[in-house]
């Protein structure tokens, strides 16, 4: 049995963040884990059963803020950087002192590791710059990205700290290293001859197309039906992939309808259909289908169900995964994901849109809190450290040599933390040879990441 006294006060918060830590993270049994709140506590304290030494963790945040979401303030930012060092580890503070006394019967830690780990495990810091209000917000601005510690699961590595001060014969989580890749299906269309005749009769008069990406020339589009002549011709080149080196992979479609934004396929569509079938049919109980919103459901609970109810019926059952389009939700979009089961829903929201990285500081699944209502969610995240979008971003200010180490750097911390690896790979409506280079890429971040 684990106790861990705590101040009294926050206990939704506190319990969140010392139950995904010991349980989520460490792999503790839930049910060996006993969480008291003392009105005459101020500080963290855990003992663990038979042992007569107190590790005590100082409290640098929530007794500050004693009464219910006070903290949720700007100004209760972490505002500058510092490091804790002991043990022959150098760890981000962002609440809390560098601070160790290492005695017989007590260890005390000046580094607040759960008040630190509430901080980037709820990113409460985006919802007051931006995210309720816009579905997102400037990443540039996270403390993770102007500090650069967004290279670093650090809540693995207050984790490992934990580790470290707790019985070496404790029986804590021997969880293994997982690889998931997943793919956002934002466009997949194949041209018929009829549409190239047509563009060529366009292009022949106003010339080639400004965006050679999503609007190809009469050529391009040529090449590009011998290369993918059926309309799942790229989907096949991923599953092989995937099927080949025994990784997990998700797909996460999109349902528009016509005349909606951003409908670059229709959910009724035979071709559409014809690629979820196509993938149903291979039978791989690795490969899952799931749910990717569009923007119109953003703030619109009619819309999202609607989306959600599309993608039933062309499935002919409940997703148990997915992924919002263009990472667009906020509190109360967390509140539909999580109207859809009983079963806890597994999604992947929290990844940077221009880095490599750890948005939340994890690289294990871990269950989300609502900020508002106080409560741990229905809701399982599955934190995507690489995306082929950050790749083509990074093209004009790295060397391919720059943005392969970056990708090897985070695959290495993963690896090192048996934690679960999330990929996101795009489907796109593109040309030949984009898709080829970056299936290429693709298929070497998997090659790299499954190696010994």
């Amino acid at each position: 049995m684990i106790q861990i006294i705590c101040p009294n006060n926050n206990i939704p918060e506190r319990n969140y963040a010392i139950s995904v830590l010991f349980c989520e993270v460490l792999g503790c049994n839930n049910e060996e884990l006993d969480i008291v709140f003392d009105d005459s506590a101020k500080e963290y304290s855990i003992l663990v059963s038979g042992e007569c030494r107190w590790i005590v963790i100082e409290d640098h945040f929530f007794n500050y803020h004693p009464m219910p979401l006070t903290y949720m303030k700007k100004e209760n930012l972490p505002q500058e950087l510092l490091f804790f060092h002991a043990y022959g580890l150098e760890l981000p503070i962002i609440y809390g002192k560098d601070y160790l006394l290492d005695e017989s019967n007590k260890v005390v830690v000046g580094i607040d590791i759960f008040a630190s780990t509430f901080f980037m495990l709820t990113r409460w810091e985006e919802s007051l710059i931006g995210r309720e209000e816009t579905g997102d917000c400037d990443e540039t601005q996270l403390f993770c990205v102007k500090n650069e510690i967004h290279w670093r699961p650090i809540v693995n590595e207050y984790a490992n700290l934990l580790r470290k001060l707790l019985p070496p014969d404790l029986i804590l989580s021997t969880r293994e290293y997982e690889v998931a890749l997943s793919h956002d299906v934002d466009g997949f269309v194949t041209p018929s001859w009829r549409k190239i005749s047509k563009d060529f009769l366009r292009q022949s008069i106003h010339g080639a197309p400004r965006n050679k990406v999503l609007n190809l020339t009469w050529k391009e589009e040529i090449k590009y039906k011998y290369a993918f002549p059926k309309v799942y011709s790229q989907f096949d080149m991923y599953t092989t992939l995937a099927e080949k080196y025994k990784i997990s992979e998700w797909f996460y479609f999109k349902v528009c309808g016509r005349g909606e934004t951003e409908a670059t396929y229709f959910y009724d569509d035979k071709k559409t259909r014809e690629i979820v079938e196509n993938l149903k049919m291979k039978g791989n109980s690795k490969l899952l289908i799931g749910f990717h919103p569009s923007q119109n459901t953003f703030g619109d609970r009619s819309q999202w169900e609607e989306e959600m109810r599309r993608l039933v019926g062309l499935l002919k059952e409940q997703p148990t995964i997915g992924r919002n389009h263009h990472l667009l939700y906020n509190h109360e979009m967390l509140h539909f994901w999580e109207s859809v089961s009983d079963a806890p829903l597994n999604i992947s929201n929290c990844v940077f849109h221009k880095r490599q990285g750890f948005r939340s500081g994890v690289c294990v699944p871990y269950h989300l809190f609502d900020l508002y209502q106080r409560r741990m969610m229905n809701l399982i995240e599955h934190p995507c450290q690489i995306m082929d979008t950050v790749v083509r971003y990074d093209e004009k200010v790295k060397t391919k040599a720059e943005r392969w180490h970056d990708i090897q750097t985070v695959i290495d911390r993963v690896k090192q933390y048996r934690g679960e690896l999330v990929v996101t790979w795009h489907i796109y409506i593109r040309n030949k040879k984009i898709i080829q280079d970056y299936f290429h890429w693709c298929e070497k971040v998997v090659q790299y990441a499954i190696h010994e």
